[in-house]
């Protein structure tokens, strides 16, 4: 611990917060022998009256699914039946204790809090993981989930790791602490405690730390050796240099041991049982285990062998021969019963595979095909990625190859899954379907990591085949078709869906044909023609299984003006995606949830989907969904009037440029246009809302038209009553197709703002008409006030007060507060003085959005432990928020908390 006196102070400070319930992480990241591992064992020694929950990453586990998080999390299962039964039942199927779905990592992650919770109960707990580097991925994801939500745990994680091999651990929620090389003072005190080795002379101190960069382990490694002459040049990373030490002491001290050693270092298991197995096969002996002859190189608990340091097995695994090894996979492979541990024993078959091996390839898709049910995407692609190198067959290597990117594109592996389509791709054997279903899989790629525009591209050319060979299969492709030329603001989708449906016949009460059906009315609708009935079968549409369909289902179902189907669907695919824990498909639907509650003025329910589908976004790799939802707490901002709303859109605009996001693009564009509005400066709105694309004159993109009606306001009270008139005419071009109260309204108040006479009364009565009948209160309180403004201007102050008290009522009461104030302002040039500010906001407006969700689901009877699995926090984080929306709401019961609720919601 020389020299480590800042890094000490900030794991004890760690321990000290976590002791106190205010929990959280770090990673130590460093070069082999930089004194992670001693840091560790420091803050394990300082963590007085806590539970040290230890793990070790090994490199012939790193992917094995989830071999770490059973290694740290082995001395608390006794406790998983204590867990609700969803989590209980997913530690059990994962770690193999009970047959089952597959558990979402996500799910996964959730269990692993809760249980880390509980046992947090009765005393703090401390996580340690050295090499993590060599950690699963799963595990790392499960990590990072945890630390996501330890703030109020008393759960301290720590983490060892080195950056230049294994698997990436920039996990941006633990602090990341790099540990550089010892200062002289500290290198030379640590150089002069060696017991029994002669003292360096100063000249050889100073050469030696030169050379090693102050590296300790290097520093004690090479302290003995013979120092090369100042002047040569010799690279000042100690790596090669170290494991050639660690490999010239193992020959010098256990040479006769060696053959054995390489196979403990090929194994990674630590199997006394295995290693004994395969040592028989290969005529190796094992009886210098049982000694205390290796005792410098490895550790034995009596079950589980582990060197002493990652860098002394690198160097013994590299010192076979290419043939040696594979002749030692080969053993082991043997070694491990394949029912018990497939992965294992499929693993090292191909490992020891030489060129083309179908046995060992169907061996790694079987074990690919038990990862995935154990929730283990990571671990599925590395056995389909190898398994197809071995593989013969080109269609088979093609199919291989595609499984293999669908289980990265399910891990968030988008980079890994692009390269795996490549390869697949390339074979020149693939037949349509299989090409077809490349094709989808990288436009999900691209609409999760890329861009929509290139998703469509992708799908277009396929669609119309794919349809006829198999529509239910590719229904959902239909269905994300048709999402993208709304999200990339491309109407022709539209089109080319109603030309390819028509003359289908569907059965209504199919639930996939349902959805198509949908999709053939908005393109029959968005082209001009005839939907058909209005009354579809909601049943069937609402009786589907798949929460991304579903959610699809209920985009398609907005663009017909079918708002209640459409938010039923949206809440409906929100709670099977929280169920199942598909948290991918979860943080993509918070989006068209958020955007949902914000259409119906809930600014606070929308912002609270809109966060938590930002951090589930950045959980499971999907930028785009994140950037989608961060320019929904834009607009949510700009309605409020918060400060930081201006900034917040800019940032989402230039994310969102670059990614050809024009969906996130226009509400960047359109909060950045009511920011201006609400403040007077009308011909800034209205570069806003052009540029968001109120302008297009041809056919017209949903996007565009969706923001005609700011667009028009902006353009009247900038004098431009003409252009406002053109806009409004196709505005009603674009909606007189569509059976929506709500796009009725709106069209009526666009007619009533560019009438110059008397006749803007009807238009506005109209309008107040519609939006009575549908659940729009911010565009409602928006038509109110314009009405009063209208009525004022003409000296018809009573019943320009009655409109204006109505409009300052619903935006306060929604949390819309500069529109208040401007609605109050104008009330106030009636004469009314009664008022000269706008009221407070209700108390669910002043509740932050972790505290809303919370405050909600109460409200729907759930209990803390239900509420914390739907949140995927720990029922102790659940408590924490619900007493500070007690002290908020000055409340003391979870049944005056439902009335308040109750209350507020039907004001």
């Amino acid at each position: 611990m020389l020299g480590r006196d800042d890094e000490s102070e900030l794991l004890e400070s760690l321990l000290r917060h976590a002791a106190e319930g205010r929990g959280g992480g770090v990673i130590l990241h460093g070069e082999p022998g930089i004194g992670k591992t001693a840091l560790l064992a420091h803050a394990s020694e300082q963590a007085a009256g806590f539970r040290v929950l230890r793990a070790v990453g090994v490199e012939p586990e790193a992917d094995l699914a989830y071999a770490t998080l059973h290694q740290l999390l082995l001395p608390v299962l006794g406790r998983v039946h204590e867990l609700p039964d969803p989590q209980a039942r997913a530690l059990r199927v994962l770690f193999g204790r009970a047959h089952g779905a597959p558990p979402d990592p996500f799910m996964v992650g959730l269990s692993t809090l809760s249980l880390l919770s509980l046992a947090a109960g009765e005393r703090p707990v401390l996580c340690v993981v050295d090499d993590a580097h060599w950690a699963d991925r799963p595990t790392l994801k499960t990590l990072a989930f945890v630390a996501r939500r330890l703030d109020d745990e008393p759960v301290a994680v720590v983490l060892a790791a080195r950056a230049d091999e294994g698997h990436s651990t920039d996990l941006p929620d633990l602090r990341r602490i790099r540990l550089a090389g010892l200062r002289p003072e500290a290198a030379r005190a640590l150089l002069a405690g060696r017991a029994g080795e002669p003292r360096l002379s100063e000249g050889a101190q100073d050469r030696l730390l030169a050379v090693t960069g102050g590296n300790p382990l290097a520093l004690l490694e090479l302290a003995g050796t013979t120092i090369p002459p100042e002047g040569t040049h010799e690279p000042p990373a100690m790596t090669d240099r170290l494991r050639r030490s660690f490999l010239a002491r193992i020959r010098a001290r256990h040479v006769e041991s060696l053959p054995l050693l390489q196979l403990i270092a090929a194994d990674g298991s630590g199997s006394v049982e295995t290693i004994d197995k395969a040592a028989a096969s290969m005529g190796i002996a094992t009886d210098v285990l049982h000694r205390a002859e290796l005792d410098d190189v490895l550790t034995h608990d009596g079950t589980r062998l582990v060197f002493r340091h990652p860098l002394i097995r690198s160097a013994i695994y590299h010192s076979a021969t290419a043939n040696r090894r594979v002749a030692i996979h080969r053993a082991l492979a043997a070694a491990f019963d394949a029912p018990a541990d497939q992965h294992r024993h499929a693993w090292h078959l191909g490992q020891a595979a030489v060129g083309h091996d179908e046995h060992a390839a169907d061996q790694l898709e079987h074990s690919a095909e038990q990862a995935a049910l154990r929730g283990g995407p990571a671990a599925a692609m590395a056995s389909l990625s190898r398994a197809a190198e071995l593989t013969v067959d080109g269609p088979r290597r093609g199919r291989r190859l595609w499984s293999a990117a669908h289980a990265a594109a399910q891990g968030g592996f988008t980079a890994a899954a692009a390269e795996l389509l490549d390869r697949a791709e390339r074979e020149p054997s693939l037949d349509e379907t299989d090409r077809i279903s490349v094709a989808v899989m990288r436009a999900v790629v691209a609409e999760f990591a890329g861009s929509p525009v290139d998703a469509m591209d992708l799908i277009k050319p396929w669609l119309p085949r794919a349809l006829r060979i198999d529509r239910r299969r590719f229904t959902p492709t239909a269905a994300m078709y048709g999402n993208l030329g709304v999200r990339a603001n491309r109407p022709q989708a539209w089109s080319d869906l109603a030309e390819w449906l028509d003359g289908s016949t569907l059965a209504p009460d199919d639930p996939q044909d349902a959805v198509l059906l949908l999709l053939r009315d908005a393109g029959r609708a968005r082209t001009g023609r005839d939907p058909g009935a209005a009354v579809r079968d909601r049943a069937a549409v609402e009786s589907l299984t798949d929460p991304i369909t579903m959610t699809l289902a209920g985009s398609i179902a907005r663009e017909l003006g079918d708002r209640e189907l459409s938010g039923r669907l949206y809440r409906n695919a929100g709670k099977l995606a929280r169920n199942s824990g598909a948290l991918g498909a979860l943080a993509w639907n918070l989006g068209y949830q958020a955007a949902d509650e914000i259409s119906r003025g809930r600014l606070g329910l929308a912002e609270a989907h809109a966060e938590e589908g930002c951090q589930f976004a950045a959980e499971v790799g999907q930028p785009n969904t994140g950037c989608r939802n961060r320019g929904l707490l834009a607009l949510c901002a700009a309605i409020r009037g918060r400060a930081d709303a201006g900034e917040l859109a800019a940032g989402v605009l230039a994310e969102a440029s670059g990614r050809d996001l024009a969906d996130a693009v226009f509400h960047a564009r359109r909060a950045l246009g009511l920011i201006e509005l609400v403040a007077g400066r009308h011909r800034e709105a209205v570069r806003h809302f052009e540029a968001a694309g109120g302008r297009d004159a041809g056919a017209p993109p949903d996007l565009g038209m969706g923001i005609v009606p700011d667009l028009v306001e902006a353009l009247v009270r900038a004098g431009e009553r003409d252009r406002a008139a053109a806009a409004t005419a196709r505005y009603a071009q674009w909606t007189e197709r569509i059976a929506s109260p709500e796009l009725g309204a709106l069209t009526a108040r666009c007619r009533a703002l560019v009438r110059a006479d008397g006749g803007a009364d009807v238009h506005y009565a109209e309008s107040l008409r519609l939006h009575a009948r549908c659940d729009a209160p911010l565009e409602q309180a928006r038509t109110e006030l314009l009405f009063g403004e209208r009525l004022r201007r003409d000296r018809r102050r009573s019943e320009a007060q009655e409109h204006l008290r109505a409009a300052a009522e619903t935006f306060r009461r929604i949390g819309a507060l500069p529109w208040a104030e401007r609605a109050l302002e104008e009330l106030r040039a009636t004469g009314e003085s009664a008022r000269t500010r706008a009221p407070e906001a209700d108390t669910l407006s002043t509740l932050t959005p972790q505290e809303l969700r919370i405050t909600l689901a109460v409200a729907e009877g759930a209990t803390n432990r239900e509420i914390a699995a739907q949140l995927f926090l720990s029922p102790r984080t659940v408590d924490y928020h619900l007493r500070k929306v007690f002290q908020k709401a000055g409340i003391t019961s979870r049944a005056e908390l439902i009335r308040l609720v109750l209350a507020e919601r039907s004001a």
